[in-house]
């Protein structure tokens, strides 16, 4: 499966790849996510997020200041175990590390996940820092747009249907590509919330999610 998704991708052909990413590549990458312990990892994200919200732990108070003080800082400390003990399994046999492997690579990425969440939280306290990422929340608004807008964009930009600068990209070139695409599409949104309510794209899943309603 998986060389078919290459070659279909190599091929440079237009319709194909779009094609075959919507047939066997969404296939081939709902397996991926299976094996890896990302469609599990996801799940809980956003269940995660959800008790978050519900809870209202990003609203500045000082009880919530200080339970993310607490996050960040078992979170760093529970992070350098936990990569180390997945680094250790993951040189067992392969039976190992699809199991207790993926487990603790989970785990390692929540910790750390949680240090950047509750970084972010503390330093947003800070005038300074707040103004420099207040344009965010653009982005933030309209990430379901950003995100096929950006899968787009990479594929237009790396693969051979497009540019095909793969083989020539480094991972420093790569990042300055990553920051050039991510401060256009912050200026888009700006541009395109100051006209509409919502993002193209969550306007038409607005739609989709209360069809047959009054809503």
């Amino acid at each position: 499966m998986y060389a078919e998704v290459a070659e279909y991708t190599q091929a440079g052909n237009f319709w194909d790849f779009i094609w075959g990413n919507v047939t066997l590549g969404q296939k081939a990458s709902l397996l991926w996510a299976v094996n890896a312990g990302r469609f599990f990892q996801t799940a809980g994200l956003f269940l995660l997020g959800f008790y978050i919200g519900r809870k209202q732990l990003f609203v500045t108070t000082e009880k919530n200041l200080h339970f993310w003080i607490k996050i960040l800082i078992i979170s760093a400390i529970s992070f350098a175990p936990l990569y180390a003990l997945k680094e250790l399994i993951m040189q067992n046999s392969t039976l190992i590390q699809q199991t207790a492997g993926t487990a603790f690579d989970m785990w390692q990425k929540l910790a750390f996940t949680f240090v950047l969440v509750a970084s972010f939280v503390l330093l947003y306290q800070r005038e300074k820092f707040s103004k420099a990422v207040s344009s965010l929340r653009f982005y933030g608004k309209m990430s379901l747009t950003n995100y096929i807008s950006q899968s787009i964009m990479g594929a237009l930009i790396y693969f051979p249907i497009g540019l095909y600068l793969a083989p020539y990209c480094g991972y420093t070139l790569s990042l300055l590509i990553g920051l050039c695409m991510f401060l256009l599409q912050v200026k888009f949104c700006k541009w395109w919330l100051s006209k509409h309510k919502q993002g193209p794209l969550e306007h038409i899943w607005h739609k989709w999610t209360w069809m047959g309603t009054n809503k």
